[in-house]
């Protein structure tokens, strides 16, 4: 409820008594009819399905890195062929197995002819209600990730949510169990699907690694390296597109997205220099970190793959196999469907960048020109 009286607080905060406000009324009170199925449906799976309590993860795959760094490329390059316990939109909007019985019928005479668009790809990210989506927005449910101010009015607001962005220096009874609470997820789904290998997208999660090597002590790491200039103007762009489609930035002042942008920017500037630390202090065990820089990613698609399959001791099939040549091949002519802002359009430069992010700069800070 804490977050839901937040959004209430600061809706009003920036737009008064108006229509606007009366507008996030409505949303919030939907969200809070949906966190109440949700925690009402994980409960049931305890007394209907209580044998996925019984499920091993083993070896999770987690793809750390910066938004628009190749997280979703990755992510969808090895869950393509459905072999992975990969979450669709739905599944991710609706994790409990119980759920999942009740919503399903209606995902599938939704999607009987067509598939229901939520984003396009015009957006610069398309999210549709039956195809694989990022594990992160999991951590929606209890309300432990950046997705929570970065889509909704929170972003706005003058007060910093940095408790929801640094969770490995949450208090370790609160980050063990949020940790937990995408443990029993996952058990539920490979429960649910059949299903074994954990291949997860949950970028902001960078900020959890050291959490999530606690609770998945076999889980292994790819950290998607890309430069923040490459990054910020496309990551930057996509949230102004998707809080438009979702919201309408007519809503919010010139100031009030300022102060979004600046939040977003430092947030940026947070996660690459926390991993970067942990890198350089030896603060993690590099054995269960691969680093890949995308424009090697870019330019050579199966030696990275085979890297990456190495790494994981994932088990590839023909298919994806073959899946991942045909790529190979269009990899160097592809064309971006959506069209990106500049930097300045968020009032940043890239001097500013580069003193900011002056660590990523100065050397080759993980080592990648040596390959």
């Amino acid at each position: 409820m804490r977050i839901y009286k937040q959004g209430l607080a600061v809706s009003w905060e920036l737009f008064g008594f108006s229509r606007h406000f009366v507008f996030f009324v409505f949303v919030i009170l939907f969200f809070m009819a949906h966190s109440f199925f949700t925690v009402t449906t994980l409960f049931l799976d305890h007394v209907l399905f209580p044998k996925f309590r019984k499920v091993k993860v083993k070896a999770p795959v987690f793809i750390i890195g910066h938004p628009r760094s190749g997280t979703t490329f990755i992510h969808h390059l090895f869950t393509q062929t459905g072999d992975m316990a990969a979450f669709t939109t739905w599944q991710l909007l609706f994790p409990a197995i119980t759920a999942r019985g009740v919503v399903k019928p209606i995902v599938r005479f939704l999607t009987r002819k067509n598939p229901v668009v939520l984003i396009p790809e015009s957006a610069g990210h398309q999210i549709a209600l039956d195809t694989v989506e990022e594990d992160e927005m999991l951590f929606l449910h209890n309300h432990d990730t950046q997705f929570v101010v970065i889509g909704t009015p929170l972003g706005f607001a003058e007060k910093d949510y940095r408790e929801i962005r640094f969770h490995d220096l949450q208090p370790r009874k609160k980050r063990i169990k949020s940790a937990r609470f995408l443990k029993s997820i996952f058990q539920r789904h490979i429960y649910y699907t059949g299903k074994t290998q954990i291949f997860a997208q949950t970028h902001f999660s960078t900020h959890r690694i050291k959490t999530l090597l606690e609770v998945f002590p076999d889980a292994k790491f790819i950290y998607m390296h890309r430069m923040p200039e490459e990054t910020l103007p496309s990551y930057l762009s996509l949230n102004y597109n998707i809080l438009d489609i979702l919201w309408g930035m007519h809503r919010f002042s010139e100031k009030q997205k300022a102060n979004y942008y600046n939040r977003r920017y430092q947030a940026s500037l947070e996660l690459y220099q926390y991993f970067y630390d942990l890198w350089r202090n030896n603060e993690i065990d590099k054995e269960k970190v691969l680093i890949v820089d995308y424009k090697k990613l870019r330019e050579n698609l199966m030696p990275m793959f085979e890297q990456i399959v190495e790494f994981t001791g994932i088990k590839p099939n023909d298919e994806l196999r073959n899946a991942v040549v045909s790529q190979a091949k269009k990899q160097k002519s592809y064309q971006r469907k959506h069209q990106v802002k500049t930097l300045s359009d968020f009032g940043i430069d890239s001097a500013r960048v580069r003193k900011d992010f002056s660590f990523l700069y100065t050397d080759d800070p993980f080592g990648l020109q040596k390959d």
